[in-house]
């Protein structure tokens, strides 16, 4: 991780070229970012996974038209200037019904940290929360939060802040990620941290829709090293003297694989696409874009999962083996899901857009 992070520098790319960043014009850096994501993912979901949090977080900074300069004189220099990994991770609203406990709501989902601003600081709270990724060793965390009178804010908070708490957890996949439940006990964040708050509010579906991207990407990379294996085994595993690929069952299966693959692949770069070119597609933070990132990255891990199922009945006992190279690839992909909140929140924004329901 340090190699790709600090050594090659992935730690720098959504940083503007004057902070001592990768300068990456903001018409190419969803482009880029897929590309870089899909070669991680090929190797290590969880370590792509982990970036995600990185790039996602500072979006909120870095993108035009709500560049903080400021905070970006700030913390640039932390993440771009590094000998080893700094990592950085967001704690978003969360999905379904809270019985209560939520404090308000973005695009239908409950935000559960509370809000009170008093003088020039932000005192927030919030028990049991789970950040996106790196919740343990995070340095920064971005948060949305919401304050009695129901005014959505979302703020960056140092991990250094008094009132911080954070308990580990077990979980199947991505092991690179050292996640965490994260308790905010009246932690003051000073003024100047608070990205946005009031109208302002809207960009938070942005982030969403780059984090969205971000997992979109993994899986593709996911799901190729998926097609690496299971070609190579159908290639060298001979039945009746000939290769298990030439069998047309076996060779329908395959075609399935690569055709999930190959269209996951063309919608995650029209995404990315859409993202570097708001001059064409909408703002980012439309409600039209959101409701895309979200549909393509629900269909891109259903297809790796897809993928990665048949690829595995078709192994058998060498496909479920920890030796076979593959289940790994089905415990990342199956967490991603898991993290995304499953399908049925972002089938209800589907819903919502293309039919205005008012009710969901």
């Amino acid at each position: 991780m340090k190699k790709l992070f600090v050594d090659i520098g992935l730690q720098k790319l959504v940083w503007p070229k004057e902070y001592g960043g990768a300068g990456i014009k903001t018409s190419e850096i969803a482009t880029f970012l897929v590309r870089a994501l899909e070669e991680i993912g090929r190797l290590d979901p969880g370590i792509g996974y982990v970036f995600s949090g990185n790039f996602s977080l500072f979006t909120s900074i870095t993108m035009e038209p709500h560049v903080n300069r400021e905070l970006c004189a700030e913390f640039a220099p932390i993440f771009c200037n590094a000998k080893e990994v700094k990592l950085g991770s967001i704690i978003l609203p969360e999905y379904g019904y809270l019985f209560g406990t939520e404090k308000g709501s973005v695009h239908k989902r409950s935000v559960r940290i509370g809000a009170e601003r008093k003088g020039d600081e932000l005192i927030i709270s919030g028990e049991k929360l789970r950040p996106a990724t790196s919740g343990g060793v995070a340095d920064l965390f971005g948060v949305v939060c919401a304050t009695q009178a129901g005014e959505i804010a979302y703020a960056l908070v140092p991990t250094k802040l008094e009132g911080i708490k954070r308990e580990h957890f077990k979980k199947s996949g991505l092991a690179s990620d050292r996640n965490a439940d994260v308790w905010f006990d009246k932690v003051r964040v000073p003024k100047k941290y608070v990205v946005w708050s009031g109208e302002d509010a809207k960009y938070i579906g942005e982030v969403i829709s780059w984090n969205n991207l971000c997992n979109s990407a993994i899986c593709v990379g996911s799901m190729t090293n998926v097609y690496e294996v299971v070609k190579n085994w159908s290639t060298t595993r001979i039945i009746r003297d000939k290769p298990l690929k030439e069998n047309p069952v076996d060779a329908a299966v395959l075609a399935e694989v690569a055709g999930e693959i190959s269209v996951s692949r063309i919608l995650t770069y029209n995404l990315a696409r859409m993202l570097d070119r708001p001059e064409v597609y909408g703002d980012r933070w439309s409600d039209k874009i959101y409701t895309t990132a979200g549909m393509i990255s629900l269909y891109v891990t259903n297809s790796a999962l897809k993928v990665v199922n048949r690829s595995m009945e078709m192994m058998a006992s060498e496909g479920w083996a920890r030796e076979g190279d593959i289940e790994k690839h089905w415990r990342d992909v199956k967490t991603i899901q898991s993290c995304m909140g499953g399908s049925i929140p972002i089938l209800m924004d589907m819903a919502r857009f293309f039919y205005e329901c008012k009710t969901l």
